[in-house]
């Protein structure tokens, strides 16, 4: 095979025949992504389509696969934006999904976008290829270099994946549009190959992992806003802030009655300058990342999602275990001589309260970092579960100063385990058990030793009938590993808090607020 120059010979990218002039970059955003060394490879090409070792018919791709553009039927301009595209290497920034496609920013400026409307929505034939590129506006009916290299890269990596039935010395034929056939068969269009399922194997996010693609989560994914996400990352270098609670005097609440989301709208990005806080460097740095994309990647990456959900639950399962452990030293110490009564009273409702809230948003979070963080929760969400458990007792049992009540309240009154399990069938709400129930078998299945003996202290503490049914049902799907669902996966729990009313974000504060 001729060098790529001679290849090239004759090819002009702006598709008129009679120039012999190098393909140059427009502006500056093209130059970006125009490596200098690409711009000369085309300097010295000329007219010789009839070149003998002019042979088009075996062009390898720089992600390993043969193209044939003798057969294709593309003119020479659309072989001269394939063949650079197809052989020259392109740096990607980061890439992300939507709910109308795929978006891969190429060098600083360039955005190469699979997918439409209809082909996320309706699963239609074909979705659409569009790029930001001034070769690509000139003529957008035509993939241009970028379109084809981005998607000779994803065919890579699905030939990679697939079992060798396609052989890779069989040649692809591109079409105008940068899709591909193969003479003896017809070939999915990428678009149909990328999983819409989260769980699936080849979402855009494990795919970018493959490739070593930087990944970044739009505001649409995950049930969290961009500014959710900021919040999130920054609360997370914080040792007892939660992201909820992280610096709410920058979030207001939006007065629409349709409930506004605290993400950025198209239109209203600040420049950096305008992120600047005189002073404070928290609420710049806040600002910068809601607004600046490069500042929210490098973010990410210094505190990837992962790091953030175990970080979460963490920290509310420590919060909880504080507050049970200031409650016992507030009974054990009630009633001291010359003690303010009225004062120093710690409500039993508000811990009961607080726990509840803290569990509703343990259960949130899990739907909402999904797939990240879900031992964590496992774990925080057993350890409390196992605490209350063993606080079947009134509240002032050995209390120093034989103190038996707070306000002349019944004892059942003063047991926590009463009030947060004892009560199902009034409430007609299962404490911890409707969060664990939204998690997979297979992650409950570490647990299981601790679920087993969670069961036999309910049952010696003789807890609601219904209770002990589904507590009984996880335990024995933990014991089983079930790769499915404990008793009906992310998905339906997701459906049962919906249908509850309950909050969809990953912080229930953050939903209805924006940032200041």
């Amino acid at each position: 095979m001729s060098t790529p120059t001679r290849q090239l010979r004759g090819l002009s990218i702006r598709g008129d025949s009679r120039e012999t002039a190098a393909i140059e970059p427009e502006t500056e955003t093209d130059r970006e992504v125009f490596p200098a060394t690409t711009r000369k490879r085309f300097k010295d090409t000329t007219m010789a389509a009839t070149d003998p070792l002019f042979d088009l018919s075996a062009v390898r791709s720089s992600a390993g696969l043969l193209y044939d553009l003798t057969q294709s039927a593309l003119d020479d301009e659309t072989k001269a934006r394939a063949i650079l595209g197809l052989t020259t290497g392109f740096d990607v920034r980061w890439c992300s999904s939507s709910l109308t496609g795929w978006e891969f920013v190429i060098g600083k400026q360039v955005r190469v976008r699979i997918g439409s409307d209809s082909s996320r929505r309706k699963d239609a034939r074909g979705g659409q290829y569009t790029c930001t590129c001034a070769v690509f506006r000139t003529k957008p009916d035509v993939a241009c270099q970028h379109i084809f290299w981005l998607l000779d890269q994803l065919r890579g990596y699905f030939a990679s994946t697939q079992t060798p039935s396609h052989p890779q010395s069989t040649s692809y034929l591109p079409s105008r549009d940068g899709h591909v056939q193969k003479l003896s068969q017809t070939e999915p269009r990428i678009e149909h190959l990328i999983d819409l399922d989260d769980n699936g194997p080849d979402t855009i996010e494990a795919i970018a992992d493959r490739l070593k693609w930087p990944y970044m989560h739009s505001d649409n994914e995950g049930h969290m806003t961009r500014v959710q996400r900021v919040r999130d990352i920054l609360s997370a270098f914080s040792t007892d802030v939660l992201p909820e609670e992280f610096r709410v005097d920058l979030v207001e609440v939006d007065e629409d009655e349709d409930g506004y989301e605290d993400q950025v709208l198209p239109g209203t990005r600040r420049t950096p300058e305008q992120c600047v806080v005189q002073g404070d460097f928290e609420a710049t740095l806040l600002r910068l990342a809601v607004h600046d994309d490069e500042v929210f990647a490098s973010l990410r990456k210094a505190m990837p999602p992962g790091a953030c959900a175990a970080i979460y639950f963490d920290k509310v399962l420590d919060r909880s275990r504080k507050l049970l452990a200031d409650f016992d030293r507030f009974c054990w110490d009630y009633g001291r001589p010359g003690e303010d009564k009225a004062r120093n009273h710690v409500s039993i409702y508000a811990v009961v309260e607080t726990l509840r809230r803290s569990v509703d948003s343990v259960h949130d979070n899990i739907l909402s970092r999904d797939p990240h963080g879900r031992l964590g929760a496992v774990k925080t969400l057993v350890t409390l579960l196992g605490d209350i458990s063993n606080r079947n007792k009134d509240a002032l049992d050995n209390n120093k100063y034989g103190q038996t009540s707070f306000a002349n309240e019944d004892e059942d009154t003063r047991n926590i385990y009463h009030q947060l399990i004892g009560t199902t069938d009034e409430t007609e709400s299962y404490f911890i058990l409707d969060a664990l129930e939204c998690l997979p078998g297979a992650d409950l299945h570490q647990f299981k030793s601790q679920l087993r003996a969670i069961l036999n202290r309910n049952e010696v503490n003789r807890a609601p009938r219904a209770y002990i049914l589904k507590l009984d049902a996880l335990v024995r799907a933990a014991e089983a590993g079930e790769i499915g669902t404990a008793t009906g996966g992310i998905g339906v729990g997701l459906a049962r808090k919906r249908s509850a009313g309950g909050r969809e974000g990953a912080q229930g504060e953050g939903s209805g607020k924006r940032l200041r």
